[in-house]
Order: C-alpha cells, then structure tokens, then sequence
C-alpha cells in the first residue's frame, strides 16, 4: 500500500467514529417536553392549563389581552422550584374554549373564582400582567379568603396608553381589531412544543385562521372595562408587589405612581430599562424581585417607596 493511500485510509478511521456519533445523535428522538397541557373547567369553559411544582403554595399566572400562558416560559420553571405554579390561557384567548359568551371584568373574574375553587388547594399567590394584572387584583378584591398575595406586573384597570382605541369601541372596530389580533398571533406563539406536549389534534392549532378567536377578542374590546378597577385598587388589602418596566408603551409607566398611591400594601419595584412585558425581557431581574416579595412580603407606607 502507498503511503499516499494509507494516509487515506487512515484518515476514514479517524471519520468513522465521528461519523458514527453524529448518525447517533441526528437519529435520537427529541427531548421530552418538560410539561404537558391540560384542558381544566373556568366556570362552564375549558381553559388550556400548565401545572407544575409542590407544596402547600399556588401560583396562579394570569397572562395579558392577547397572549397566552405560553408568556411565562421564563419565569414559570424557577417559580415552580418553589412552590405549586399553575398558568392559564384565558377564556377566548390561546388553546382554550372561545364560547359565545360575556368577557366582562366581572364575568371573567367569576370563571377563575370557580377556577381556583375547584383546581387549587391552600395558601394562593396571584400573578398578573396587563390585562391579567387587573384581573388578578379584581380576584384579589373577590377573594380574600383565598388569596393572599398579589403581584401586578403592568395591571389594566387605571389607565390605558392605548386609551385611543379602547375609548372609542364600537362593533365594527372591535371587530377590525380582532381580525388584526388574529393574524399578529404568530408574534407570540401559543404553541412551544419543546417545553409543553399537546394533543397532535391541536399542537397545531393556530389563531391566525380562527373565526372563534377573532370574536372572542372583539367582544373583550367591547365588553372588559379596562379601566374598571380605578380607585378600587385601594380596597386591595393584600400585600402587593408592583413591578412596572420605564419604557411600557401599552399602559403608561406614569399610571404605577398613581397604584401605588392606592394600595395600601404595596411594594413598588420599576424597571426602568424594560418595557410591557418585564417577566418575559428581564426574566432573572424579575424572578429576583418576586422571590425577594415572597420571601418577606412586607409593606412599605401608602404609595411604596421605589427600591
């Protein structure tokens, strides 16, 4: 044999192994999802569901006006290290049912009422962002008994940045909008298949397409009073985290003064370099500051100081 030849031949000897584990790791199926979705009674709805974790403990997370529990992705796994954490979609929105029925402030508030009643168990933490936030503190007003601690992240329910649309809503403009909300749905997904296995039925549902899902969010427009819960908020007498990122353009930054000035409990906590979706763009500095709250929920005087 040459030694031109034999260098070659060598050469494939030294590929083969190589070859060989890369065959390997190309045909090895893919991980496992972490989670698996549920389908779990709202009220009369089924609401998609992700629940993880252990202990006497629930953290209920409350997504915004057009997203979905698919939001928490950053933040839900490090919460369930500590506690029992369960996200949602809510009704109309995500995988869940989108019935022909009321989305009023009141009317959802009431579903997850029946939701926490039948699903969790002890001690409850609700968690809110945008539209969730307000929610979580009209749950918060409801149930007392029940819930403990509140945090708000952004909440609906003072002020509106986008007031210039919801000011003005009519049929034919809810409408509009939520054909627009259907076809921006590929923004933020509702599916992660790497993180939460569903049904092959439905893992690929999309929103894009969905008469259901376009009326469903046209009749929230209409019907959710997204500055429902004003002065209200002082009636809140559960130990509150408000966390607010300086460069929200949905819900003006300026609006978490005026918060914070009513609850009488409250923690305030801005973030001056994120913008409306803080758990999501800053999601270590956020789980930081909740885990700081939940760890000693003390309150700070009326209108709580910034850290």
């Amino acid at each position: 044999m040459s030694g031109s030849l034999r260098r070659r031949f060598s050469r494939w000897w030294i590929a083969l192994p190589l070859l060989a584990g890369l065959w390997i790791l190309l045909d090895r199926p893919p991980p496992r999802p972490l989670h698996r979705a549920e389908w779990l009674d709202a009220g009369g709805t089924l609401v998609r569901a992700v629940r993880a974790g252990q202990g006497d403990t629930t953290i209920l997370l409350i997504h915004g006006f057009g997203e979905s529990l698919t939001t928490w992705r950053a933040v839900f796994d490090p919460l369930a290290a500590g506690a029992k954490v369960v996200a949602i979609d809510l009704p109309g929105f995500g995988a869940s049912h989108k019935p022909d029925t009321l989305y009023s402030l009141a009317a959802q508030t009431e579903r997850l009422s029946r939701f926490i009643d039948r699903w969790t168990l002890g001690p409850l933490i609700v968690m809110g962002h945008s539209m969730g936030g307000e929610l979580a503190a009209s749950l918060a007003l409801a149930r007392p008994d029940r819930v403990g601690l509140v945090v708000l992240i952004a909440p609906a329910g003072y002020r509106i940045g986008l007031g210039w649309i919801i000011d003005t809503m009519y049929p034919r403009k809810a409408a509009t909008v939520g054909r627009y909300l259907g076809l921006r749905s590929f923004i933020t997904p509702i599916h992660d298949p790497g993180w939460l296995a569903e049904p092959d039925s439905l893992a690929d549902y999309d929103l894009t397409g969905d008469p259901r899902y376009q009326r469903a969010a046209a009749r929230v427009l209409q019907e959710f009073d997204f500055v429902g819960l004003r002065d209200r908020f002082r009636d809140i007498s559960q130990p509150t985290l408000l966390i607010w990122g300086g460069n929200d353009p949905v819900i003006p930054f300026f609006a978490a003064d005026s918060i914070a000035q009513l609850i009488p409990c409250v923690r305030f906590a801005p973030l001056n370099t994120a913008f409306h979706r803080p758990h999501a763009e800053v999601p270590d500095t956020f789980l930081a500051i909740v885990r700081d709250f939940l760890a000693n929920p003390r309150c700070e005087p009326r209108g709580g100081t910034r850290p």
